[in-house]
């Protein structure tokens, strides 16, 4: 399952309700504030992403924000092997292999990941651009 969503501003994410044990790609075109960086990525972890894939401006700082959200959800303690949350970051390629790195790279121990969600934090919306490259990759 494919699921965009677009995000020209800060507000509340809701992650799909039939979205568990998912990846997400996170694209990053425009200025994110750290305290909205936070709460989105305590939203991806407390909804069951398991592969965090942050693209754009920043996005090593977003890789960061979903480990420390996910180590936060277990008290920095113990956690369950099957909830970890793998997270990488790609600022040195292009959105076209980011976009098809989320397709084929992102197996979660011995499960492919098939559904994806994706952050927009761009100033114009794309969902058909994104899936298209997702598709094609």
């Amino acid at each position: 399952m494919f699921n965009y969503i677009f995000l020209p501003e800060d507000v509340l994410v809701s992650v799909p309700k039939d979205m568990t044990k998912f990846k997400c790609l996170i694209l990053i075109e425009r200025e994110v504030g750290e305290d909205y960086r936070y709460l989105v990525s305590k939203a991806l972890v407390e909804a069951g992403c398991l592969y965090s894939l942050a693209w754009g401006i920043d996005c090593s700082a977003w890789d960061d924000s979903v480990d420390w959200a996910f180590l936060e959800a277990y008290d920095f303690k113990a956690f369950p092997e099957e909830k970890f949350v793998m997270t990488t970051w790609h600022e040195n390629e292009s959105l076209a292999e980011t976009v098809a790195f989320a397709k084929h790279c992102t197996k979660y121990s011995e499960v492919k990941l098939e559904d994806i969600l994706v952050l927009d934090f761009a100033h114009q919306e794309r969902g058909d651009y994104i899936k298209k490259l997702y598709l094609a990759a």
